[in-house]
């Protein structure tokens, strides 16, 4: 395999990524482990190389260190193009070993992540192209991932990757009381097989906030079923959940009463992926609280790899508010007293 080279530039999105680098690729790089590492990567960086199966594999594995962007939601793609089409780019990750069931205790219990390197996304050709195109999201904090481009005997020629990003802005899902919430997938008018996962204001993935395939419903009662079923408690503040099909991964194990806990997950954080080429999904989903708040959203996931991000908000009654005034009043007069 030949020389790759890396050239970073900023393209419109101030993105903070570094504005030129090149990086020259060295051998081995067949593996996690001799991976090449280059970044930052930004919007219109690009690597060439050379990537061919004639004895021995065919693989060149680079750990890709992406640059900082405004905080936000990202949607970034890479696309490999070439005049020998064959060649295959696939996003990489790891296994769980899944927790013991526990639907007793939600979200208390997670799994462990192993080792092994698993595909996390194969990159998809659209319609009518012959490009290799991937695609994940991030959150503005500089990330990293493996990235695998797997060649064959007849891709004879240079292939070429190129990175870009745009914004995302997330639907709005409503506003709800602190405690227990539910973010429903099931009975919502469509089949599919739905996974969803919350992250925090600062886009942090909350530790056990994910669901596969349901698994206790409000009841505590387990329910078998490949649409997400997801209950946990909130405090104030603001959520912004994932939701797309199967499968999703950031880097999170999967929680305990999850009824499918060895799904890949990715081996760094800051940044989820999705694995489905299936376009035009019906994605819609309900989010309700214990004091009868409960708000129905429409979404669709429209492209291949697609993950639709909605902001909901979790806020006290405004009674509540008032009654945490009249207690501290009355603490005070106690205190005088």
């Amino acid at each position: 395999m030949r020389a790759s080279k890396f050239v970073g530039l900023i393209a419109g999105l101030a993105l903070s990524s570094a504005a030129m680098a090149q990086f020259v690729e060295t051998e081995p790089n067949d593996s996690k482990a001799t991976a090449n590492v280059f970044g930052p990567i930004g919007v219109a960086s690009t690597v060439t190389g050379n990537s061919i199966l004639s004895t021995g594999v065919g693989l060149d594995y680079y750990r890709l260190d992406v640059g900082a962007a405004a905080p936000g939601i990202w949607r970034w793609t890479s696309t490999l193009s070439t005049t020998t089409p064959g060649h295959t780019a696939s996003i990489r990750g790891l296994g769980q070993t899944a927790a013991a069931p526990a639907p007793w205790l939600p979200g208390m219990v997670v799994g462990v992540p192993t080792t092994a390197d698993n595909t996390a996304q194969t990159g998809r050709t659209p319609a009518g192209l012959t490009t290799r195109e991937n695609a994940w999201y991030s959150f503005g904090r500089a990330h990293s991932m493996y990235y695998r481009v797997a060649g064959a005997a007849a891709t004879t020629a240079d292939y070429t990757t190129t990175f870009a990003a745009v914004p995302v802005t997330p639907i709005t899902a409503g506003t709800f009381q602190p405690g227990a919430i539910t973010i429903n997938t099931n009975a919502q008018g469509h089949t599919t097989d739905t996974e969803v996962w919350v992250y925090d204001s600062n886009f942090n993935a909350i530790v056990g906030y994910g669901n596969d395939d349901a698994g206790v419903n409000s009841g505590g009662s387990v329910t078998a079923g490949a649409q997400a079923f997801l209950v946990r408690n909130y405090a104030p503040g603001t959520y912004y959940l994932a939701l797309t099909n199967f499968n999703m991964a950031n880097n999170q194990a999967s929680p305990s009463d999850d009824n499918f806990r060895t799904g890949t997950i990715l081996d760094f954080p800051d940044m989820v992926v999705n694995s489905s080429t299936t376009a035009n999904l019906n994605v819609a989903f309900t989010i309700s609280d214990a004091f009868g708040n409960s708000l129905q959203t429409a979404a669709t996931k429209v492209n291949g790899f697609d993950i639709v991000w909605a902001e909901f908000t979790v806020v006290p009654a405004p009674g509540a508010f008032a009654l945490l005034g009249l207690g501290g009043l009355a603490a005070a007069r106690r205190r005088r007293a």
